[in-house]
């Protein structure tokens, strides 16, 4: 029997909506983004969701390595909105210095935030209505 390694992100589908929830404390290294970046698009190919909510609440640090993952997700999904919820401060700014969530400066971005998964999946509701 193989051994197969824990996953590093839970998904359930809520509402046509994907929820990830990312399992990881660190992100540092690209053998870590890759493999919850292809996680994640293989959650997306089985579920085929029209948006996503990626849940980092258990995420403790993101290196630039780990954006790659997160990057890899918004090119596979194409049209659909991704939110992101449970973001510590200093993950939300490592995301706003990297132009990757708005901002004042700048309101075009790859990807959205929300306070909480709830928030997330209402914003989403809303505009899907």
């Amino acid at each position: 029997m193989a051994d197969h390694p824990a996953p590093l992100a839970l998904a359930t589908v809520e509402n046509k909506n994907l929820v990830v929830e990312v399992s990881v404390e660190q992100m540092r290294e690209s053998s870590l983004a890759y493999r919850l970046r292809d996680e994640m698009i293989a959650h997306v190919e089985q579920s085929k969701p029209a948006n996503i909510v990626i849940d980092l609440g258990k995420v403790g640090f993101v290196g630039s390595v780990g954006f790659l993952a997160f990057l890899g997700v918004r090119r596979h999904l194409g049209s659909g909105r991704i939110v992101l919820c449970n973001l510590s401060k200093p993950i939300r700014d490592m995301f706003a210095v990297c132009r990757l969530i708005p901002t004042e400066a700048n309101s075009a971005a790859p990807f959205e935030i929300a306070a909480t998964r709830e928030e997330a999946l209402l914003r989403l509701s809303a505009t899907t209505a």
